[in-house]
């Protein structure tokens, strides 16, 4: 069996590069910072019972075991918040209500899509997958993929022409 890459160097390394990639994809999720913040942690000890046991092709394969990781553990997360309470539409504001500020909050903006829209986004535009590497990411066909960008940013766009702009 290989020596295990695991070491301190190794550990400080990935968390440097990967939390706050991880910590936004949870936050997509989950929708708070305690939440996340815990999701991030939970990740990265999965991946120390994970990499004593197997190695990784590539950083980018790491990256995207992180980031699959995350995406579980938000949903089971997001699943058990939803449980404890029901909804709550105290700070809902209709599109009328939204104010010029508004628009440049980007998490306020892409609240108004579905939290798979908002990863499938996320990792489009911000972590630079292609549509490909995506689909494997979130276990949906390529052609999926590129069905829910173009609904998210028709919806992205519906929402922002409603709130007059």
């Amino acid at each position: 069996m290989n020596e295990s890459p695991i070491n301190d160097e190794f550990i400080q390394n990935v968390i440097d590069r990967y939390s706050d990639t991880i910590f936004r994809v949870s936050f997509q999720y989950v929708g708070n910072t305690l939440d996340a913040e815990d999701i991030v942690q939970d990740v990265f000890f999965a991946l120390l019972e994970y990499a004593c046991l197997a190695e990784f092709e590539s950083d980018e394969h790491m990256k995207a075991w992180l980031i699959r990781v995350a995406i579980n553990k938000s949903k089971n997360a997001a699943k058990r918040n939803a449980r404890r309470k029901s909804k709550e539409l105290a700070g809902f504001m209709a599109p009328s209500e939204v104010t010029e500020d508004r628009f440049d909050d980007l998490e306020f903006v892409l609240s108004g899509i579905s939290p798979l829209d908002r990863e499938i986004v996320y990792l489009h535009y911000y972590e630079g997958y292609s549509a490909k590497e995506i689909a494997e990411i979130v276990h949906k066909t390529e052609k999926s993929v590129f069905k829910r960008l173009s609904r998210a940013r028709s919806k992205l766009k519906d929402f922002l022409s409603e709130g007059g702009r």
